[in-house]
């Protein structure tokens, strides 16, 4: 018997009798040798688009394997390409592994879809494939659903000690004021699950939790890094004069030196109090480190200090115009109270003048 932990749940959208047999069979035969697969298949088929997006609401589901030509509505067949307009809603709408398994390869609307995530795969060269697929992701599918119960498993925690005690006053009100209650309500649940997740895990963050890769907002922001001319930047003008356009006639850049080799070396040799040091800084306030990350295409970049010596002023105009498309990452909200912190107590010192003994 397989552990219910590698059972994977799949949609399959197919609007052809003989090929949901193929399926059924074919689920049937895998889960027959599920010890030596890994895993089981629990599947739901669905003929439509708008059957579909409906099972998408009412199960969770691990992947989606979509064929392209499926009918309009329950009954209702002809040609089309309905199968696009159904990746593209569960990319937009729900975290899921999609396969498109169609017999029209060249109809499946790649650039549209807007990440390479999705595979397209021919009807022609079998059911194997789905199952090798599944097989090769079938660990990230598992943490996703891990994800999903942590999450959860809070967000039950606030809503019955916070949001249910107060629901009537987030409500009062609310609708005439035209004031969105579910994004109030997303935002404050959401705000709630991370630090509850955060006390957990012992206040302790793995450095990927550092960054958004890429930067969520379309503007500059603080945190922002970039490349520019070879190098690597980081924003550090304070977010009040990037959200307001005109505020400020410069935008301050700090430049980020990659320190990569040398923690590397210091990683590998296991040096845990050296390590140590740099984390902090190297012990001095004129620079900020920052921990490694893996860009979209995965390599490993950073990690770097930041060197609050070393600025860049541009102009807000140039900037504003130019930078956002340089940007590969930017400091996710936790970090960046620290980076601005150092950063204004650097430049706010006063210091002394030097001593002469003549």
């Amino acid at each position: 018997m397989t552990d219910v932990a590698h059972i994977l749940k799949v949609l399959i959208v197919e609007d052809d009798d003989s090929k949901i047999d193929e399926w059924n069979d074919a689920i049937a035969a895998h889960n027959a040798d599920a010890g030596n697969k890994g895993f089981q298949v629990e599947h739901v088929v669905s003929k439509s688009v708008p059957d579909a997006k409906r099972k998408l609401d009412f199960h969770r589901f691990d992947a989606a394997v979509v064929d392209l030509r499926l009918q309009v509505e329950e009954g209702v067949t002809e040609n089309n390409s309905h199968g696009n307009e159904l990746v593209r809603h569960i990319i937009a709408t729900q975290p899921l592994g999609v396969v498109v398994h169609t017999g029209q390869q060249s109809e499946a609307d790649r650039d549209g879809y807007g990440v390479p995530q999705v595979q397209i795969m021919d009807k022609g060269d079998g059911l194997d494939q789905v199952f090798k697929w599944l097989a090769k992701h079938m660990d990230m599918f598992l943490q996703l659903r891990m994800v999903r119960a942590a999450f959860d498993r809070e967000t039950a925690r606030v809503f019955f000690q916070s949001i249910w005690p107060r629901w009537k006053h987030w409500t009062n009100g609310g609708a005439e004021n035209g004031i969105a209650l579910a994004d109030i309500v997303a935002r404050h649940v959401v705000a709630h699950v991370h630090d509850a997740l955060l006390s957990a895990g012992g206040d302790a963050t793995h450095p990927e939790e550092s960054y958004f890769v890429p930067p969520l907002k379309s503007r500059l922001d603080t945190g922002d890094l970039l490349d520019r001319d070879g190098k690597t930047w980081i924003v550090v003008s304070p977010r009040c004069d990037l959200a307001n356009e005109g505020k400020v006639n410069t935008i301050l850049l700090a430049a980020c030196d990659d320190i990569s080799a040398k923690w590397r070396d210091l990683t590998d040799s296991k040096k845990e109090k050296e390590c140590a040091n740099l984390i902090q800084h190297a012990r001095s306030p004129k620079q900020h480190f920052l921990f490694p990350l893996r860009d979209l295409d995965s390599n490993q970049r950073g990690p770097w200090m930041i060197q609050f010596h070393d600025i860049l002023a541009l102009p807000a105009e140039q900037a504003l115009k130019e930078l956002p498309s340089l940007r590969f990452a930017s400091l996710s909200p936790l970090f960046v109270p620290s980076l601005v912190e150092r950063f204004g107590g650097y430049f706010s010192r006063i210091g002394t003048p030097s001593f002469s003994s003549d």
